[in-house]
């Protein structure tokens, strides 16, 4: 699945585009960096992307299997303090494929999703 021609954003796709060729390479550690930075640019363009946990429905009536403000938080956790800014820390460096290909196409949808769904 070669992500660049979907992703409007330059950075977004070259992010994406270097996290799927990691995954494809077997380098799930550069593979999640990729699409952690990608995420972080998403939520910089479009902090309405950040999905909260008690609100549902905001990306167009999703139902309690919504996506979540990310998608694991045992290698890299998501963090909000305080309605401060959101941070993406990393627990640990080195990840499965399994790790690597959840937080890639966690990533791949919600700015896919983003692309499709105004800003609020």
């Amino acid at each position: 699945m070669a992500v660049a021609p979907t992703i409007a954003d330059e950075i977004l796709r070259q992010a994406l585009g270097a996290a799927e060729a990691a995954l494809d390479d077997g380098d799930y550690a550069a593979s999640v960096h990729h699409s952690v930075d990608a995420y972080q640019r998403l939520i910089e363009l479009r902090p309405d992307m950040i999905v909260d946990r008690v609100v549902r429905g905001r990306l167009g009536g999703q139902s309690m299997a919504a996506p979540r403000p990310w998608p694991s938080d045992h290698g890299v956790r998501f963090s909000m303090e305080d309605g401060g800014k959101p941070l993406l820390i990393f627990a640990k460096e080195h990840f499965t494929l399994s790790e690597a290909a959840t937080y890639f196409e966690y990533t791949l949808d919600m700015v896919l999703r983003a692309q499709k769904t105004p800003a609020s």
